[in-house]
């Protein structure tokens, strides 16, 4: 999940004030994007560097959860789009013009709407939790991709230490445009880590394929394998929370659904590949992290670079997590201490630095990107992508529909709601104490 400056993921206004002389009701649409452009870029959002992690995630769930937990969670992140496009049109039904909203996201008008601003402040604490998992996520990336290779200082504290200076320099650049297009060329770096990885395995012998253990077709260690799955593959998979985004920026917005469909199911298909493909031509091996660090040597010409322009990529990506994450936090100081208690330049210098200093601190104690990666997938996640949609679609249809008619989806919503709910407690408890024991 990557957001850019110009994303409107985020409201403008963090101040939960939702009046305004220049406000309008309307909300963005009549974009350039057909239903094939949709499709692609909805499959690129979920190829990022959380694949790295598959074949850990298809050894802990085995073959069958890998399979059909995969269709499973495919159709869920679907629903959920449904959900909050449902939700939306709701909003653009009964939305009364004598409120006059302020210029902000589609998704803040929409959970202001349902809840009001209780619901724009919630959306904001959630979206915060949400953007620091992944920063967390991703620095724990860079400092175990670096370990591996000559321009390592030899210090985790020194290596961990660049790494956070970098990414906070990065997210005070003005123009974020040019970070989201490196950032873009993941895609090629990670199919060339992909073919190194690849290169560097065995031939698959299909005698070895049937003698090896390295696949079993149920989940290991029952409910804390199918958690640590769960937590991989959730990740892997959130382009919920840019539902709007994705629903503004195309020229038939109706279609988005039927291209989630098609763009999730076929992505569901190639994470099935990639880690049992993976597996297969590494019989024998104990997945205990991503696949660089277990899969390709510490030496050699091909596993450095790949390393190395993992991290730039990381890199590159982290400060378009870490701006939308402190334009939250910014609004919120200045509401508490006044416009005038510093300058705005200072502002996001302090905040951003130390998002980036926190962040770094917390992915030192547990440096283990895999892990993290899992955790916040079950966590953060799960609560953006399966809670709030059925939460906002049951509040607007209680609030604003005859609810004998829509009786069918709102029991719907409650047992998805109870369904998200029960799947992110247990599998968080489950990834804390990986977390705990690492």
């Amino acid at each position: 999940m990557v957001t850019t400056e110009e994303t409107s993921l985020l409201p403008t206004n963090n101040d939960g004030d939702m009046t305004g002389d220049n406000a309008s009701s309307s909300v963005g649409s009549g974009g350039d994007a057909t239903y094939h452009d949709t499709v692609l870029n909805l499959m690129k959002a979920c190829m990022g560097t959380g694949t790295l992690a598959l074949p850990y995630a298809a050894q802990k769930g085995g073959a069958v959860l890998n399979f059909f937990g995969l269709i499973g969670i495919a159709s869920w992140n679907i629903y959920s789009v449904r959900r909050l496009c449902q939700a939306l049109h709701l909003y653009q039904k009964h939305f009364r013009h004598e409120f006059r909203i302020i210029n902000c996201s589609t998704f803040s008008k929409v959970a202001w709407f349902a809840f009001g601003t209780t619901g724009i402040h919630g959306l904001d604490v959630i979206l915060v939790i949400v953007f620091l998992g992944i920063i967390i996520a991703y620095i724990d990336a860079s400092i175990s991709f670096l370990e591996g290779t000559p321009l390592s200082t030899g210090s985790l504290q020194l290596d961990a230490m660049l790494i956070s200076i970098s990414i906070g320099v990065l997210s005070l650049v003005p123009d974020m445009s040019h970070l989201a297009k490196a950032s873009a060329c993941g895609l090629v770096v990670l199919a060339f880590a992909f073919v190194v990885i690849a290169l560097y395995g065995d031939p698959i012998n299909p005698i070895a394929i049937i003698t090896s253990s390295t696949i079993s077709w149920w989940p290991q260690d029952g409910l804390a394998g199918v958690s640590h799955w769960f937590g991989c593959i959730v990740f892997g998979f959130g382009v919920v929370p840019l539902t709007y985004n994705y629903y503004e920026s195309m020229r038939e917005p109706n279609q988005l659904t039927r291209a989630t469909s098609f763009a999730l199911y076929g992505v569901a298909m190639l994470y099935f590949l990639i880690g049992i493909g993976l597996l297969l031509i590494y019989p024998g091996i104990e997945m205990e992290g991503d696949v660089l660090e277990e899969l390709l040597p510490n030496s050699g010409i091909a596993p450095t670079l790949v390393r190395v322009a993992m991290i730039l990529v990381v890199m590159f990506t982290s400060p378009l997590l870490v701006f939308p994450c402190g334009l939250i936090l910014e609004g919120k100081i200045r509401l508490f201490l006044g416009d005038d208690a510093c300058s705005p330049q200072t502002l996001q210098i302090v905040v951003r630095m130390s998002i980036c200093v926190i962040c770094t601190a917390i992915g030192m104690s547990i440096p283990h990107f895999v892990f993290v990666l899992s955790f916040v997938g079950c966590c953060a996640i799960a609560l953006i992508s399966f809670i709030v949609p059925p939460l906002l679609h049951i509040s607007l249809i209680i609030q604003y529909e005859d609810i004998r008619s829509r009786w069918i989806e709102l029991f719907l919503d409650m047992v998805m709601l109870l369904w998200g709910f029960f799947a992110m407690v247990i599998s968080s408890t489950y990834t804390f104490q990986k977390l705990q024991t690492n």
